[in-house]
């Protein structure tokens, strides 16, 4: 920065140095520079021509100055245009967030995580501070081995599972692998997911199959010509059905007769209310089927952690395309997820969840009541038993002449109309939150 064979003094060219920058911009206003012992030691310098230098920048108006702290950029004296990198605004605070996509991140397990971090801190050899496998931690792809075939019933070999940033990562990996695979046409569930670039990259025609409360037309998708099929099968998104014991041994004869692929996407599974999770359809097909998981929806969105289970004819496709793309995952918080299913925590925290979520209908259903009262409508005694979605997060179903898209169906029986009654109700109290809150 300073040249000492020229006939410039080294203070002159320290200030020159210095002006320069600020007026270019490259120093921007508020910018911290360093203290005049640091600056000085760097340049090879005394410390009594920093000093000068800066206290003739600050009078000139250049640098401000504050005893005790380093000198900072003043404002105004760039001439370049400075860059709008401001974030966009915030919006206000949600007081009632009904998004099905967005789980109640006010429950995440903070103090379990933290320890799970520590833990890992403390235990982990700096020999594994590396960039390490690109397929992920091994301490988190055994833990998701013991905990996927103990929970959903997957066959999981560790050296088969591969960490991800989420689904959205795993699916773009599928489709990759997929296409590699030969696959060229993909059936996919309608409705279903909004986003498709990721099949649209990869090169693969979408073939639309419709879907109803037991899941998948797998009279539709066998006379179709696909070659390979995206299921959510424990929870179908959005109408919120699950595939029929007699449709999922029709998919996996499908599989077998066509040597089809899938992708299943465990989306929601963990939470049921009338009955024990289904177990993944993955169990029943495993050299056909990819599967995937993530703690988004069990635990944030911003942990960003997911993962694949690849069957073993793909493992090698899947191992190239990783070398394409991906750089792997973060290494610490990998681990802490897998401290957090180690240690039992994780259990823990799903079981509570599951008790949080399942009062949600009922909560919804007094609230209903009220806004009914407020409109002169009288609400029926003894009638507010729970009578919660048989699973996930969110209780709206696909149909038409109810809010939230309820379907309006024919019951025979006392108990059906009583569920039918408090589904009505908890979708007036969506109304109404919605009129009085959401605008």
């Amino acid at each position: 920065m300073l040249d000492r064979a020229a006939a410039m003094s080294l203070g002159s060219q320290l200030r020159q140095r210095l002006l320069e920058a600020i007026r270019s911009g490259a120093l921007r206003t508020g910018v911290r520079l360093p203290s005049t012992r640091a600056l000085a030691s760097q340049l090879g310098v005394s410390r009594p021509l920093v000093v000068e230098v800066y206290a003739q920048l600050a009078a000139e108006g250049y640098l401000a100055l504050r005893q005790g702290a380093r000198p900072t950029v003043a404002a105004g004296c760039d001439s370049a245009p400075t860059p709008d990198v401001s974030e966009s605004p915030v919006d206000e605070p949600i007081r009632f967030d009904l998004r099905p996509a967005m789980p109640d991140v006010g429950q995440f397990p903070r103090k379990d995580w933290l320890r799970a971090v520590r833990t890992v801190l403390n235990n982990l050899p700096a020999s594994e501070l590396g960039y390490g496998d690109l397929r992920g931690s091994p301490v988190l792809r055994r833990a998701l081995a013991d905990y996927l075939g103990r929970v959903r019933g997957v066959i999981a070999d560790p050296a088969r599972i591969y960490v991800t940033s989420g689904f959205a990562e795993g699916r773009a990996l599928t489709c990759a692998v997929f296409h590699a695979y030969g696959v060229r046409r993909l059936a996919v569930e309608d409705p279903s997911y909004s986003d498709w670039v990721a099949v649209d990259k990869a090169g693969l025609t979408r073939l639309p199959v419709p879907v109803d409360m037991q899941g998948i037309d797998v009279d539709r998708l066998a006379a179709s010509p696909a070659e390979a099929v995206f299921l959510t099968p424990s929870h179908q998104f959005p109408i919120g059905g699950v595939l029929s014991a007699d449709r999922r041994q029709r998919v996996v004869r499908w599989l077998r007769e066509r040597d089809a692929l899938a992708l299943e996407d465990d989306y929601d599974a963990e939470f049921r209310y009338d009955q024990a999770p289904v177990g993944a359809l993955q169990g029943l097909v495993p050299d056909r089927i990819v599967y995937a998981g993530t703690v988004s929806k069990t635990l944030a969105p911003a942990l960003r952690l997911g993962w694949l289970v690849m069957p073993p004819a793909l493992v090698g496709l899947a191992n190239d395309e990783l070398r394409r793309w991906s750089e792997g995952r973060p290494r610490i918080d990998q681990d802490a997820l897998a401290e957090l299913i180690d240690s039992g925590a994780y259990d823990r925290h799903l079981r509570r969840m599951r008790r949080v979520l399942s009062r949600a209908p009922q909560s919804a259903a007094d609230l209903s009541g009220r806004s009914f009262a407020r409109t002169g409508n009288r609400r029926r005694r003894g009638r507010s038993s729970r009578h919660p979605a048989a699973a996930g997060r969110y209780r709206c179903k696909r149909g038409s002449g109810y809010p939230c898209g309820i379907a309006k169906t024919r019951f025979g029986d006392r108990r059906s109309r009583q569920v039918q009654f408090n589904r009505q109700r908890a979708a007036a109290a969506v109304s109404w939150l919605w009129t009085n809150f959401g605008k």
